[in-house]
């Protein structure tokens, strides 16, 4: 029963958020549309300013609405995961949390050197579940690490490893099925452990293939 209410809220949010978002859309392109031709006089260029003003608010409090109940699908340097209070770390600390298996990072694509660490991992409870997972696929290279975590998976109804470890759906997924809901809402400790498992197929198959 308490598995089966939480399926409905979390379905809930994500239908309200995507209405919200809807509305809002069409909300701005109505009010762009018209506030030149409602505002008049002395005061024109001070009402365009307010309303735009109450658009642009209107529109940044949509992160707010979910960052509660999705993943962030970002990527950011160190010096900003730190500006953002994402970890309580100084840069070298963060980098060494990385060395450790603590977090990971990735080269930004197109390039040959640089450090981005994918946001999601900083997101509660996913800190104190990840590093056992680090450590199984510390062997491969940051690129595949990536791979692993962000590329939907049979074995768990096209979800990530990500998000089955997070028990959220990344904000970039439009529909979350009841059977992925209910994998999403298992206790951490099981859903880090069928993490662990694909992390051993994983790393097998990388092998494997290597082999």
């Amino acid at each position: 029963m308490a598995h089966t209410v939480r399926n409905r809220e979390a379905a809930h949010i994500l239908a309200r958020h995507d209405a919200v978002e809807l509305v809002l859309e069409q909300f701005t392109q109505l009010v762009e549309a018209r506030l030149d031709a409602l505002a008049r006089g002395r005061d024109r260029e001070r009402v365009i300013a307010v309303g735009m003003q109450a658009l642009s608010e209107a529109r940044a409090s949509l992160p707010s609405i979910s960052s509660n109940n999705s993943l962030p699908a970002a990527k950011l340097k160190a010096s900003d995961v730190i500006a953002q209070g994402l970890v309580s770390l100084s840069q070298p600390t963060l980098y060494r949390a990385a060395e450790n298996r603590r977090f990971y990072f990735v080269t930004p694509k197109g390039r040959s050197i640089g450090r981005e660490f994918p946001v999601w991992q900083f997101v509660e409870p996913v800190p104190e579940l990840i590093e056992p997972v680090l450590h199984q696929l510390q062997n491969q290279p940051n690129s595949e690490i990536h791979a692993f975590w962000v590329g939907a998976t049979d074995e768990i109804n096209e979800l990530s490893p990500a998000e089955l470890l997070a028990g959220k759906p990344f904000e970039t997924r439009r529909d979350v099925h009841k059977s992925q809901l209910r994998l999403l809402n298992l206790p951490a400790n099981e859903r880090l452990r069928k993490v662990q498992e694909l992390a051993e197929l994983y790393t097998k198959g990388m092998a494997d293939i290597v082999g």
